[in-house]
């Protein structure tokens, strides 16, 4: 077991794995909200998430971003450890925490390169950074929902509601419609927060 994976059970031995899920949501929604009702004229139809770093309190947003994705770390951690069971295949839980831990790295680093500046190096940085995150939530997502149909401790509608979250953003990918990826960021905090609220219920 590596040096990470002990350090992440020994924090979950004192903070249940849900309240950084919690937390973690709390803050991207205070950086999002907070830069979204100070830019005037910001049109969720029109304008990228990404936008709002550019508004007067862009600096929160990318500050929520960053915090964000680190808190979110331990979070997926824990529902890496929870799914686990005989059904499930040691490799793919392995590929699901690879990739959850991976999109919120990228999430907290997109903080570090918003788009503020006409350097092309630093909104291509962002872009890849942006399509790693989104990329990996679809497939992580879309893990999670056959971990939970094969798992005898979440109702069917987690499986749903993982399907639907990476639907959401292979959809996205093939249109670019900022709406769209508005609903997809909004659907994968849900998503954390509907997973958290559950586990620290049935305290898992």
């Amino acid at each position: 077991m590596g040096f990470s994976s002990l350090f992440m059970k020994k924090i979950l031995t004192f903070i249940p794995g849900g309240i950084f899920g919690l937390l973690s949501v709390i803050v991207a929604l205070f950086g999002i909200l907070s830069s979204l009702l100070s830019f005037p004229g910001y049109n969720l139809l029109l304008y990228d998430v990404s936008y709002l770093a550019t508004g007067p309190l862009g600096c929160w947003f990318d500050l929520g971003l960053i915090l964000s994705g680190l808190i979110a770390i331990p979070f997926h951690f824990y529902m890496n450890i929870v799914i686990k069971s005989e059904n499930i295949k040691p490799k793919l839980r392995k590929v699901a925490l690879i990739l959850s831990i991976m999109s919120s790295l990228t999430l907290s680093l997109i903080g570090f390169f918003p788009v503020l500046t006409e350097n092309i190096i630093i909104l291509l940085v962002h872009g890849i950074l942006a399509l790693l995150t989104f990329i990996g939530i679809t497939i992580y997502c879309f893990l999670y929902g056959i971990f939970f149909l094969k798992s005898s401790k979440f109702p069917l509608i987690h499986s749903f509601l993982s399907f639907l979250v990476s639907g959401i953003f292979l959809f996205y990918f093939t249109n670019r419609y900022s709406l769209v990826e508005w609903i997809g960021v909004g659907s994968v905090m849900l998503w954390i927060c509907f997973n958290a609220i559950f586990t620290l219920f049935k305290k898992m």
